[in-house]
């Protein structure tokens, strides 16, 4: 037998900042205090202007796993991590933010877990600016569990890049990113075009919430804007939304048929508000709730009653 055969493989983590000074040490002691080896740390500042690149260096100098990057302009959170993540070797790869903590058996756990599947995910603990938790996991707001159809993932997808683990074959099937997906949700999209998104139910991370986040968790009240900037804002989300479902569709093999016919009928309506195309929503949405909503944690009641509020918009 070869004796290679059982060596484990390289996990890339793939760690994008911006700016990133505050937390970033927390951060980087509890990557570099994992018990799962081999690692490689890609650290890929996407044009820091406070002390996030000289401490990136100044951890490179004292361990050799970490590989730092510096753009020579500002590309944005989606592109950073998508070229961070084409400059990694490993086999899999491991999403971070700047502003996390990662309990010490993260990657070994989900390594253990991931098996066949292209990605799997963990749960998070809710927790303030000092770490201190909120008393709250993400899946007490959303409904996890795995999933093997991209139809469960095409409206709502809740999987945040922190607490995944994916392969490089998946990346390479996801490229190029979509400016209007958050490179997370279009990851686990794909992943369940080839294969499926496994759920691992433990808490591996701990998810701070501050006033610096690119995105909070799901459910986090936002500051009201005046009217002009809501109708813009709101026209943005419109357009942004009917991107994402056209993607969705595009990337769907057509060997997928009724999740295909799914997807088309759902870019159909979606197109503009229309009377017939209102109604073809709530009835699309009435006819695949169980599949398009999996991810809410609502009750069947509340979930029809989404479905009737697709008449005036749009997800």
């Amino acid at each position: 037998m070869n004796e290679f055969m059982n060596e484990p493989r390289l996990v890339s983590v793939v760690l994008g900042t911006y700016n990133g000074e505050a937390y970033l040490e927390e951060q980087l002691n509890s990557v570099l205090a994992q018990t799962y080896s081999p690692l490689e740390i890609i650290a890929i500042d996407d044009g820091s202007t406070d002390r996030t690149v000289r401490l990136l260096r100044e951890y490179a100098a004292r361990d050799s796993r970490i590989k730092v990057i510096v753009n020579e302009q500002n590309l944005g959170f989606i592109r950073n991590f998508e070229k961070g993540c084409s400059l990694s070797t490993g086999h899999w790869i491991a999403l971070c933010d700047q502003d996390d903590y990662w309990m010490p058996d993260k990657i070994e756990k989900m390594v253990g877990a991931i098996g066949g599947y292209p990605m799997v995910y963990c749960d998070s603990i809710l927790c303030d600016q000092h770490l201190r938790p909120l008393g709250s996991k993400i899946s007490d707001l959303v409904h996890y569990q795995s999933f093997d159809d991209p139809r469960q993932l095409c409206v709502f997808s809740r999987m945040y890049g922190h607490a995944t683990l994916i392969t490089h074959d998946l990346f390479d099937k996801a490229r190029p990113f979509r400016e209007e997906v958050p490179h997370d949700g279009w990851l686990a999209y794909h992943a369940t075009l080839y294969g499926g998104v496994r759920y691992l139910p433990e808490v591996l991370v701990k998810y701070r919430q501050h006033a610096g986040n690119v995105f909070g968790v799901v459910g986090g009240k936002k500051k009201k804007a005046d009217t002009s900037a809501r109708a813009e804002k709101k026209r943005k989300e419109l357009a942004r939304v009917r991107v994402r479902m056209q993607a969705y569709c595009d990337a769907c093999p057509d060997t997928l048929v009724p999740q295909k016919r799914l997807l088309k009928a759902l870019v159909r309506s979606y197109r503009n508000f229309s009377p017939l195309n209102d109604l073809r929503r709530v009835a699309l949405f009435l006819g695949n709730y169980e599949r398009l909503l999996v991810v809410k944690n609502y009750s069947t009641g509340r979930k029809w009653l989404f479905c009737l509020k697709m008449l005036v918009k749009i997800k």
